[in-house]
């Protein structure tokens, strides 16, 4: 079965960029040894982690 890939060019660059710094990579290889995580997982709580915590959507109303 081939595998698919879902993103484009620029989301790739810009998670790379992202998990360039040292705090990210830090954040992965605690999360991964403290959760038992995959670093896929670890990554993707990174990622979440920085869409909850945007300046620009803290005045936004939340719909829950």
């Amino acid at each position: 079965m081939a595998r698919t890939n879902n993103t484009t060019g620029l989301e790739n660059l810009a998670e790379q960029r992202i998990f360039s710094s040292p705090v990210a990579r830090a954040f992965v290889r605690i999360v991964v040894a403290r959760r038992k995580v995959t670093e896929a997982q670890a990554r993707k709580i990174y990622l979440d982690y920085l869409n909850r915590t945007q300046p620009h959507r803290r005045g936004e109303r939340s719909i829950a």
